[in-house]
Order: C-alpha cells, then sequence, then structure tokens
C-alpha cells in the first residue's frame, strides 16, 4: 500500500512539473503530505525525533524545511551562490567573452567549416568548466561562435546545436550538481573532479566532437542551404581586456593548485577560491577604471547572481531533500532496494538503471537539477545495502541528467538558443539527439571500463 501511494505521488508531482508548475513547492508539499500519510498510515513514529520535535505534529513537519535549509545554506547552498554570483560578474566585466575570443581568434584561419564545428565544439566543452551555467555558456556562445560558423556555410540550426549542446556534462569544481554530490559523498571536490570525472569528461569530449562532424555535415548537405542574415540581428556581448581571459580560470587554479593535486598544505575550499578570483577581478577593475565608486557599485551584479541561485538551485535542493524524506518515510527505499536485490543487478547494471531514469526526468521536466537534488540523497542508503559503488551510480546518474537537458524541446538551453537563432526548438532537438546518443553510450562504455 505505501509504495502505491509512493507512486502515485511521484506520478502527480511529475505531471505538475511537466506543466512548468514551479517545482519548489511542488517538492516541499509532496515531501510534507507523504510525511503525514506516513505517521497516520503507522510506518514511522515521528516525523521529527524526539530531540528536534516541536511537540506538535503539524510544526514537526513544517519545521523539516527549516531544519535542511539550515543545513543546505551554510555548506553547499553557499558554495552554490559564490559559483554564480562570480560567473555573473565575470559576464559583467567580459572576461567569459574575452576568454571565448582568445580561443577562437587561431580558428579564423581554418576555411573547413565543418573541421572548425568540431573544433568550436570542443572549445565549448573547455569553457564549461569555468562557466557552471549552460544557458550562459550557450548565450555567450551565441555571439561569439555562431557568427563565425553561419559566415563559413555551416546552416544556422547546425551551428546552434553545437552551441547548445556545449555544456554537455555538468563538470567542473563550480557546477551545481558536482557540488551536490561530492558534499552527499563527503568527498573533497578536486578529488571527484580530477579522479572521476575529467578522465571521461575528456574520452566523451571526443567522441561526440566526432558524431558533431559527420551528423551536421550530413545534416546540412541533406537539407539544402539555408538563409544566414539573422546572425547580424545577434547584440555584441561585453568584451574585457586581453588579460582578463584568465579570470575565468582563476577559481579552477585556486582549488586544483591548493590541493593534492599541487600544494596540498594550504587548505582551499570552492568558496573561498570563488571569494578570492572575485577580490582580484574587483582590484583589476578598479585599476582598470580608476574609479573606486563604480567599481563598488558593480559588486552588486555579483549579489544579484548570488541572490538568483539562491532562488532557484538553493531552494531546489531544499524541495528535493524534503521530497526525498517523505519517499524514506513511506518505506520506498527499503522496498526499492530489496527489488535491486532480486534483480541482482552489479554495479554497471545499477549505474545503467539510474542514469537511464535521471535522463528520462530531465527530459521530462527540462531540468538536470530538480531530478539530480530529489534522488541523490537517496542514492547512498540504496548502494551500501547492495554493496555497490555509490561514486559510479552518482556519476552515471549526474551524467545522464546532463544529457538528458539536450534531448528537451522545453529545457532553457533549448529554448534559449532556438529562440536566439530564430529556430524552432523540435528542429535543434533533431540536430542535437544523434550526438546526444552518442555521448550518453560512450559515457555508459567509458564508467564500465575506466571504473
Amino acid at each position: 500500500m505505501n509504495i502505491l501511494i509512493c507512486l502515485i505521488i511521484i506520478v502527480i508531482t511529475g505531471i505538475l512539473l511537466m506543466k512548468r508548475y514551479q517545482p519548489q513547492p511542488i517538492l516541499i508539499g509532496m515531501g510534507i503530505l507523504m510525511m503525514y500519510i506516513a505517521y497516520e498510515g503507522s510506518w514511522i513514529n515521528a516525523i521529527l525525533d524526539e530531540s528536534q520535535s516541536t511537540g506538535v505534529l503539524v510544526f514537526d513537519a513544517m519545521d523539516i524545511v527549516r531544519i535542511t535549509t539550515s543545513e543546505n545554506i551554510v555548506s553547499l547552498g553557499l558554495m552554490i551562490m559564490t559559483c554564480a554570483g562570480y560567473a555573473k560578474y565575470m559576464e559583467h566585466i567580459g572576461a567569459g567573452t574575452r576568454l571565448a575570443h582568445t580561443f577562437i581568434k587561431p580558428l579564423y584561419r581554418l576555411n573547413r567549416p565543418y573541421i572548425v564545428l568540431a573544433l568550436m565544439f570542443l572549445l565549448n566543452m573547455g569553457l564549461s568548466i569555468c562557466v557552471p551555467n549552460p544557458l550562459s555558456l550557450a548565450l555567450l556562445m551565441m555571439v561569439t561562435i555562431y557568427p563565425v560558423l553561419l559566415r563559413l556555410g555551416v546552416s544556422p540550426v547546425g551551428a546552434a546545436a553545437v552551441i547548445a549542446t556545449g555544456h554537455l556534462m555538468d563538470v567542473g569544481p563550480g557546477a551545481v550538481s558536482t557540488l551536490l554530490i561530492a558534499k552527499t559523498l563527503n568527498i573533497p571536490v578536486p578529488n571527484y573532479f580530477v579522479g572521476y570525472q575529467l578522465r571521461l569528461y575528456f574520452l566523451v569530449a571526443v567522441v561526440t566532437a566526432v558524431a558533431h562532424f559527420l551528423w551536421q555535415r550530413y545534416r546540412d548537405r541533406l537539407d539544402g542551404p539555408m538563409d544566414v542574415g539573422d546572425c547580424e540581428s545577434i547584440s555584441e556581448a561585453p568584451i574585457g581586456p586581453k588579460p582578463y581571459m584568465i579570470f575565468p580560470l582563476l577559481p579552477l587554479c585556486f582549488i586544483l593548485g591548493f590541493s593534492q593535486y599541487g600544494l596540498p598544505g594550504v587548505k582551499m575550499n570552492v568558496t573561498l577560491a570563488m571569494m578570492l578570483a572575485f577580490g582580484i577581478a574587483l582590484l583589476a577593475e578598479l585599476i582598470r577604471h580608476r574609479n573606486l565608486r563604480t567599481v563598488l557599485k558593480s559588486t552588486t551584479v555579483f549579489f544579484e547572481g548570488m541572490g538568483n541561485q539562491f532562488s532557484y538551485a538553493v531552494t531546489l535542493i531544499i524541495g528535493g531533500q524534503v521530497f526525498a524524506q517523505g519517499l524514506v518515510s513511506l518505506g520506498l527505499i527499503d522496498s526499492l532496494v530489496s527489488a535491486l536485490q532480486t534483480l541482482s543487478l552489479n554495479s554497471e547494471g545499477l549505474t545503467s538503471v539510474m542514469g537511464g531514469g535521471m535522463l528520462g526526468l530531465s527530459m521530462v521536466t527540462g531540468s538536470n537539477v530538480a531530478p539530480l537534488f530529489t534522488l541523490v540523497p537517496l542514492v547512498p542508503n540504496i548502494v551500501s545495502n547492495l554493496g555497490l559503488d555509490p561514486i559510479t551510480t552518482m556519476l552515471g546518474m549526474q551524467n545522464g541528467a546532463s544529457l538528458g537537458l539536450f534531448l528537451s524541446p522545453i529545457s532553457p538551453v533549448m529554448v534559449g538558443v532556438a529562440g536566439v537563432a530564430h529556430i524552432k526548438s523540435v528542429d535543434l532537438l533533431k540536430r542535437t539527439s544523434v550526438p546526444v546518443l552518442v555521448a550518453l553510450i560512450t559515457s555508459c562504455l567509458g564508467i564500465w571500463i575506466l571504473y
């Protein structure tokens, strides 16, 4: 009976998310509802431990939100917000655009459009480590890479597909999902990034670049020439001075430089790395403008970026964890573990099942964040009961959720790129589907072989 209730609530939640309702209140509300049902059905004795209980059942259910918020804001939430604030400030001062222009410049001399297209994709993948938001990176590339590809003869939809999928896998020390998984596994972010993500990232990037080269060239020849006049209407992004190209790379240098891969004697964390880099960028802006008032006013961009991320990603963490707690209260995890034990899945099988599930949820909801924040906290209990490795399972889930964005016509990055390129998101999906499916297969094989 409890499992049937779980499935009904999950289906209702999924339908509401598909209809683009705000996910945070839905997840929190459904999570609290499941806790009430679990208590009334005697599946749990109390919503909160006696030491934490307020003494009133209704208050206990609402206090779950307060407890979850306080646990996440001081650690994971602050990391996510500083990463977003720094990325927003890099956009404001033109540092990201300068970095992109610097790497694009040598490619101007090549006159082989689809080789340039594949190389641009690899460049885009590299920049995604420094720009953690898929839509922000895509819009940056639309004002830098997109016009270049059109002038070389690539179709608008082919160029847009390469740009949209540039943030193919959500990796890097500043990526929201990386921070979540590293915290859940209780391992340092650099260890997870270098030890697990990086090798797989390079493999998938190279294979997908080849897939883009072959698929976009084939489709362009099949579809024939298209109008390319729309690139003139794309507004220019601000471009900072040449030295500013190092600023998007600074946090990565700090995080990896002061770790076991560099100088292990200095303790460094993601939040500190972002704040140090932000301070250096402010000093550079002061030297550039020589106006203290202007520079200090620009800090509002950083804090606005932090606030925007709190209103979205951090509140999603809270909603996801409350929803997950509701599922645990109804005994879903115990039932799921029993079912998986019956199937006798090994590590590869569990990774494939969980990764495929995340891919589907990401496609349906148009978000890789909401499904991850809901299910990742449940994984350690599942895999520990099965005696399997949680890291490879979560890596598969992370990659599945990331790739699902580019198979969803309603994801923000697909809608945003299609809008700027003046094409339909469904047409864009036709161009991204084959390279993304190739990336998915490569990711699965890579996890099985490398780990």
